[in-house]
């Protein structure tokens, strides 16, 4: 009951990008299991106008990926290049892997303004893969050269 007072009582605006933030996990989870990637991919990207500034948006992603238990780095990446893309923001989703305890692993970030906004914790340590552009190209390989 604490959690619906909280709610109701941010500004509007916070709650409608909450709102937002939860559909858009809902989607990408769903997308990322019966939706090619290259697809989803290209309606993350999708540029549009809008004012939502970067930061109140990835708290609002920050915030529902806490509350949505099995949401992954790569989830809330791609959820905050939606949101982001749909408010006319670049940004770069980035994909790397590495060697942790003798098993391979994946990680994924998404980078705005220069900035890491989701897995900038568990980012080092991560080789890059790729990284893929909204905004301002398409993908990238490793380094930022060469398609993905």
């Amino acid at each position: 009951m604490r959690s619906v007072a909280r709610f109701l009582a941010l500004p509007a605006a916070d709650r409608r990008l909450l709102v937002e933030a939860f559909v858009t996990l809902v989607l990408v989870r769903v997308g990322l299991r019966l939706v090619a990637i290259d697809r989803l991919r290209a309606w993350a990207q999708r540029m549009k106008a809008g004012g939502d500034p970067v930061d109140r948006t990835a708290w609002a992603v920050h915030m529902a990926a806490q509350r949505l238990p099995g949401t992954t780095c790569l989830g809330s990446a791609l959820a905050l290049q939606r949101l982001l893309s749909s408010n006319g923001h670049p940004s770069e989703l980035h994909i790397g892997v590495a060697r942790q305890a003798g098993a391979f692993a994946a990680h994924a970030w998404l980078v705005c303004d220069g900035r890491t906004l989701i897995g900038e914790d568990e980012q080092e340590g991560f080789t890059q893969l790729l990284a893929w552009r909204a905004g301002g190209g398409g993908g990238q390989g490793p380094g930022g050269t060469g398609p993905a």
